[in-house]
């Protein structure tokens, strides 16, 4: 299946793909949480993903941020080549936040974009209708999102 694909599913969609486990989380939170399956194991095989969460108190809560951290690492990890020149921007007046469901997706339509100008911001800024440091200040709001960023500018730089 076409990554957009997995980036366009409901969460509950997303889950029904994947592969779940439980865990007993580690370290504090005392007797509750030594005794308990709170912890979550995501795994799509496709594209050889695996996540875990177990900072939250329920198995349900935990299954949320493992799918969201699913959704990024998908758009992080898995380059396809974009085949519109320009996409509609899917937020509004050049701001789009983190918690919005089309921000995974529109994440790796940026990364696509970058990866094939080798690095470059102002094509992928060019292909949503946004100047480069507008995207930039976007991708900056989600620290995995920065980070990529970062290791694509140092690649970039000469040695």
């Amino acid at each position: 299946m076409h990554r957009d694909t997995y980036l366009r599913m409901s969460l509950d969609q997303l889950l029904g793909v994947c592969s779940l486990k439980g865990f007993q989380g580690s370290g504090p939170g005392g007797q509750h949480r030594n005794k308990t399956n709170t912890g979550v194991q995501l795994t799509l095989r496709e594209y050889n993903l695996e996540i875990k969460s177990s900072e939250g108190r329920s198995a349900k809560e935990n299954k949320v941020h493992a799918l969201h951290r699913l959704q990024m690492a998908l758009a992080l990890r898995v380059r396809e080549t974009p085949e519109n020149p320009e996409i509609p921007f899917p937020g509004s007046n050049g701001h789009i936040q983190p918690s919005n469901p089309l921000f995974p997706l529109f994440v790796a339509h940026v990364f696509d974009r970058m990866a094939q100008k080798n690095g470059d911001t102002k094509e992928a800024a060019r292909a949503f209708g946004l100047s480069p440091s507008a995207l930039v200040k976007i991708l900056r709001q989600s620290k995995p999102c920065a980070e990529k960023l970062q290791s694509c500018r140092r690649k970039d730089q000469p040695d």
